[in-house]
């Protein structure tokens, strides 16, 4: 399964130095939450998440690599035994469209380019009952895009921010549980059922970094903003059941909305 070829540079610095009272306050550890901040800590992130793949890995008695190595989307999906996806291939020229996508995001804010360069694989979404692209903890590091994703350049830009964004929130949540334990399902004001209290705070990252992307390059209506700020917003309304880190994310989310 191959990652992107403007994969970003591995981290240089093993989560295992970092000591609990840096990690006990993660919007200072990384400076931020991703998209949404300019000096967010990247790379800190990665190498606390390589730490945790690691140690899980000889846990399993999968170890013999680097800590690095498990960020690839190929070691961590074999690494979990994680379930088939409804994906397929995608063609070589959609590949190539989606490359050049990422690469003009990058040249467009020059401070997401690191961001957008996160080891991923691209597949097709298919069947796609309805969906237009998705992404999932179950198989992290793996985006999955529909034939509609590919209906214009806007629309395939907003699906790959949208599911970066989440591909970043998962790798927080490999370091800080953001809800408790046994918490019950939550309906998102879309209508969508059965959503974790952590997978409401990921759909209220995703509308705030889509609101700043469009405020920064344009491209979007002013009641499409109003729009993602209205739903972020719902989003929080509901959500409960959160960790002491969860509530500190919710509420810097809040802020970003607006």
């Amino acid at each position: 399964m191959p990652s992107a070829p403007n994969a970003a540079a591995p981290p240089r610095r093993e989560a295992a130095r970092f000591t609990a009272d840096e990690l006990a306050d993660p919007l200072a550890f990384l400076e931020g939450l991703p998209f949404l901040s300019e000096d967010f800590r990247a790379r800190r992130l990665l190498a606390g998440v390589a730490a945790v793949r690691h140690r899980e890995a000889q846990q399993a008695g999968k170890a013999g690599v680097t800590p690095e190595a498990w960020l690839s989307p190929s070691a961590i999906y074999m690494l979990r035994d994680s379930p088939s996806m409804p994906a397929e291939p995608l063609t070589p020229t959609r590949r190539a469209v989606i490359d050049a996508q990422l690469a003009e995001a990058g040249q467009l804010m020059p401070e997401w380019a690191y961001l957008l360069s996160l080891p991923v694989r691209y597949a097709r979404l298919y069947p796609d009952r309805g969906a237009i692209s998705a992404s999932s903890r179950a198989w992290q590091q793996h985006v999955l895009l529909a034939d509609a994703a590919f209906a214009s350049d806007a629309e395939l830009a907003e699906q790959l921010h949208h599911e970066l964004a989440h591909q970043w929130f998962y790798l927080l949540q490999e370091l800080w549980p953001l809800e408790e334990e046994g918490a019950p399902g939550i309906t998102l004001p879309s209508g969508t059922s059965g959503r974790s209290p952590a997978e409401v705070l990921g759909a209220v990252h995703v509308a705030a970094v889509l609101i700043r992307r469009y405020d920064t390059v344009g491209g979007a209506s002013l009641d499409r903003l109003e729009s993602l700020a209205a739903y972020g917003t719902a989003c929080l309304d509901r959500v409960d059941h959160l960790t002491p880190v969860g509530e500190q994310i919710a509420k810097h989310l809040a802020r970003s909305l607006y």
